[in-house]
């Protein structure tokens, strides 16, 4: 009888977790739409780190005072330097520029070591403070300064720190021309 049991709560518990789809996992408590054009910015970071294993970069927008949007992209790597892209085309003039939580500290985009292409808010879920997550000394994490947990970017849930969230993952995608993350 107890073997039975067992059995049927396996089956169950298996059952449901073939029947999440990727949809389940994305997170709709912010807003987020963001196109990013390849004929505009051939060399970006953000093509680099979308089709690299363990690449990662922090991706953010602003606009300066004169008027004009840019699109900052920093490499996990540690060595590179900020990369500036101002936004100028009439394609990317009509898109939207919203970045999750809040566009000043804007998305993680890269490629996880064994499912491909990820985008996450770079917001802390379980802190939503209006301090970003930053690298961790291993650079395939990212850090909450405030509440202390560490967040694996191959999978986005907790490495160290108390249980809580998993990083906000937003859809991601790339059709040769564009780079779309949302929800």
């Amino acid at each position: 009888m107890l073997k039975r049991h067992t059995l049927f709560i396996i089956t169950a518990l298996l059952m449901g977790f073939l029947a999440c789809t990727e949809e389940d996992l994305i997170s709709r408590r912010y807003p987020c739409r963001f196109y990013f054009y390849q004929e505009p910015h051939p060399t970006s970071l953000i093509f680099a780190a979308y089709r690299s294993p363990g690449a990662y970069v922090y991706v953010y927008s602003q606009i300066d005072n004169t008027g004009r949007r840019h699109v900052y992209v920093q490499s996990n790597d540690g060595k590179t330097p900020l990369e500036d892209n101002v936004i100028s085309t009439d394609l990317e003039l009509k898109a939207p520029y919203v970045l999750g939580a809040n566009n000043e500290m804007g998305l993680i985009v890269g490629c996880t070591n064994f499912n491909g292409p990820a985008a996450y808010d770079r917001t802390c879920p379980n802190c939503a403070t209006r301090q970003p997550l930053s690298w961790a000394t291993n650079r395939q994490q990212v850090r909450c300064n405030k509440c202390l947990r560490t967040y694996s970017l191959d999978t986005g849930g907790i490495v160290e720190g108390d249980d809580g969230d998993a990083l906000l993952r937003y859809n991601i995608s790339f059709d040769g021309s564009r780079l779309y993350v949302g929800n």
